[in-house]
């Protein structure tokens, strides 16, 4: 294990790299977001990263971090809960995306435990942050084992009840470099969310027949031109594999969805589709949806979730 300063935030706070190493399989985590900077084997890193803090700061593309308390699109930016009406940043065309200012991903975290192999981060935000009801308490547990795996727990609690969906927001590219596109993806879904052009729900539909039909293995790029930004529906446990021409990695979550985006809007110091994203949580706006599955957190209540990425190198 080693821990290195980074950087210090534009607010003057210092923010950690610590890193890991188990067998031939590497780690290495920001405390600026509870961030996923490395992640690879041998001298292959396979998530995108910035090399300085102030671009972290900066990107709207949330590349690594821990985002919540509600990842994805929250339609008109509001939602009812208990007969009131909670208003929130207006982020995305109206809407809001990855919970705006509230979004743990741009907070400094606290350094909770650290293992051999395993680091604990902790955060908390104060009430009404964003919008969102109740002040939150967010612990993330990395843990890295020798055969590969990287696993990846949230517990989450409030004091007042508030929609939650949490998750890692990395961008993985197998090969280390170069296009996702001819990565081979499958993903054993035999629904997934439609959006309109605001990327809002309209309806869970099948994939039969579809471009978004994966239940065998397709190339990225084999249709659409790649681009996807949308959520599979996924049986608990069931894994999603990507392969790239160096490694394989499957995707295991105990969330009911997994949101694919194949980073067709990068920009700066990285192409577009040179990453795609498994946001594993909650449906996009399930808070104004009563019949997607939904979270809530409250006082005394819970959120745990965990998703793992098992690698296997050629």
């Amino acid at each position: 294990m080693d821990r290195t300063v980074f950087g210090t935030t534009s607010g003057g706070e210092k923010v950690e790299l610590i890193s890991f190493k188990a067998g031939r399989f590497h780690l290495s985590v920001l405390t600026f977001g509870a961030t996923l900077y490395s992640f690879g084997f041998d001298d292959v890193n396979i998530v995108l990263n910035h090399g300085t803090l102030a671009s972290y700061e900066d990107d709207p593309s949330y590349m690594g971090e821990v985002v919540g308390p509600y990842a994805n699109r929250i339609a008109g930016a509001s939602f009812s809960l208990d007969g009131r009406r909670f208003l929130l940043e207006k982020n995305n065309n109206g809407n809001n995306l990855h919970s705006g200012s509230a979004c743990f991903g741009q907070k400094v975290w606290k350094v909770l435990g650290v293992g051999e192999s395993s680091l604990t981060l902790s955060l908390s935000t104060p009430a009404g942050l964003g919008g969102f009801p109740g002040a939150h308490e967010c612990t993330v547990t990395y843990l890295l084992t020798g055969s590969g795996l990287l696993s990846i727990d949230y517990a989450v609690t409030s004091d007042a009840r508030c929609p939650v969906s949490v998750t890692n927001h990395s961008y993985f590219n197998l090969d280390g470099g170069g296009t996702i596109k001819d990565h081979v993806l499958t993903v054993p879904a035999d629904h997934y969310v439609a959006v309109d052009e605001s990327l809002l729900p309209v309806a869970v539909a099948p994939v039969a027949g579809t471009d978004f039909d994966f239940r065998t293995p397709h190339r990225i790029g084999e249709r659409r031109n790649g681009a996807y930004d949308n959520t599979f529906c996924m049986e608990h446990g069931t894994p999603v594999r990507v392969e790239g021409k160096k490694a394989v990695m499957e995707i295991r979550t105990t969330e009911p969805g997994i949101q694919i985006y194949t980073a067709e809007f990068l920009s700066g110091d990285h192409e577009p589709f040179s990453g795609v994203c498994f946001e594993s949580g909650r449906y996009p706006d399930s808070p104004n949806h009563p019949e997607f599955p939904g979270a809530y957190t409250d006082y005394g209540v819970t959120y745990r979730s965990n998703t793992s990425f098992l690698l296997e190198v050629k």
